[in-house]
């Protein structure tokens, strides 16, 4: 139950959850990575920090201590189509962690002092990402996937763009897309809808400007692609990507079962050959990236160096096994079960279901009801599964990242593996 509306020219979701202590609000924005000028790239990441530097009513100390003094949690994250601000607390505190949130997004100082240092603290970061294999390793499949597109790059940006942002290329991007026609504020707790809309009203300006947006459609990738990075390293980390299907696309709870059954669990395929009967590595997961305008289904897993031709033949078998054989009554009602009970129970924490409406309305512009996924999803074939395994999991459009201390040769191996 949620009811959607409008305060200005943003939009207000509200789902109430009765009789619970806890409740969880957030302020979503549909700006990202990927529509970034190339000069500044990584600025939608830098602005997320700076929001949290302080703004007219608060300073950094008090947004931070308002609310975990409080008892709540307050965070925030940039992806490549979204920027978000959330926050959970308890219910009696609905008031002052709203005014915060509010305020840190609509008036932040961005002074040139805490510009600057925040700027080594990204720089920082960059460097963490780069240094862990796991991370590193998913950062090059992204550049083969989406050659020459934002999907492809650093959502952080890097070092040589990170370090010319200045003051007014972040108030010329903040004033062009945080805006109220490009910001939904979700909310899932205890309260009556009127209350909150009444909070949110006396904060929110009225200004009705539109974002425009940049957006280049990633054009279609052919050929195998291969990426080898050696580091000295205790563990080689081994990525293979393919393109999948969009937010938009009517496959994406086929594509979202395929995930299931490979990798998505203990009990899935990948885990249950490459892990448990061959004791190739301690972890092997898989996942599904969903953007408006494409996506991709990427495979990653961490393991000897020695044995990445051993576990590449294996995974590869058992994604041919999936293209060619329909997929058991049984396995296909399990596979079901675990994606709508992993839904279902994200959907009865106020944080969960906070994030499913902002992040549904933005991405579709509608919202599903569970019932309305359910009924999509029990309708799913054995043979849909196979006709989309068929169409997204080819080799010769595959794309392979690994991180390691190998021998030179190893890429021509892979390719060999995979041709």
């Amino acid at each position: 139950m949620y009811k959607i509306s409008n305060v200005g020219k943003l939009t207000f979701i509200f789902s109430p959850f009765k009789g619970i202590e806890t409740a969880s609000v957030g302020v979503f924005l549909g700006i990202g990575a990927r529509f970034e000028d190339k000069k500044v790239k990584g600025i939608a990441h830098y602005l997320e920090h700076m929001v949290f530097k302080g703004s007219k009513k608060y300073s950094y100390r008090r947004i931070k201590r308002e609310i975990e003094g409080r008892g709540g949690a307050v965070n925030a994250f940039t992806s490549q189509e979204m920027t978000g601000y959330y926050a959970s607390f308890l219910n009696k505190n609905l008031k002052p962690t709203l005014d915060i949130l509010l305020d840190m997004v609509l008036n932040p100082l961005l002074r040139e002092s805490e510009i600057e240092k925040e700027r080594n603290v990204i720089l920082e970061e960059i460097k963490m990402y780069n240094d862990l294999p796991a991370s590193r390793a998913g950062i090059l499949l992204d550049k083969l996937l989406w050659p020459h597109h934002p999907l492809g790059e650093e959502v952080t940006g890097y070092f040589s763009t990170v370090k010319k942002i200045k003051k007014a290329d972040l108030d010329n991007f903040r004033k062009g897309f945080y805006l109220p026609s490009n910001t939904v504020i979700s909310c899932a707790g205890d309260f009556k809808e009127e209350n909150v809309r009444r909070l949110i009203e006396r904060k929110v300006s009225k200004v009705t400007s539109k974002a425009h947006f940049k957006k280049k459609i990633p054009l279609p990738l052919g050929g195998l692609h291969v990426n080898v990075e050696r580091k000295e390293l205790a563990q080689a980390h081994l990525c293979l990507g393919v393109r999948g299907v969009s937010y938009l696309s009517e496959e994406r709870f086929t594509a979202e079962l395929i995930n299931v059954i490979l990798g998505a669990n203990m009990s899935s395929r990948l885990f249950e050959e490459i892990r448990e009967r061959k004791a190739l590595c301690y972890d092997i997961s898989t996942e599904v990236r969903k953007y408006k305008d494409s996506g991709a289904f990427v495979i990653h897993l961490g393991l000897d160096k020695n044995k990445i031709v051993v576990a590449l033949g294996s995974i590869l078998k058992e994604l041919t096994k999936l293209k060619k054989q329909l997929v058991s009554a049984k396995e296909l009602d399990r596979a079901k079960d675990y994606l709508l009970g992993q839904m279902a129970m994200g959907l009865e924490r106020p944080q969960g279901k906070m994030f499913f409406l902002a992040e549904s309305y933005l991405a579709l512009g509608k919202i599903y009801t569970l019932g309305d996924i359910k009924k999509r999803v029990a309708s799913i074939t054995a043979s849909q599964i196979r006709e989309l395994a068929s169409k997204i999991l080819k080799f010769k459009n595959m794309c392979v990242s690994c991180i390691g201390d190998f021998d030179d040769n190893v890429g021509d191996k892979i390719k060999n593996v995979v041709s």
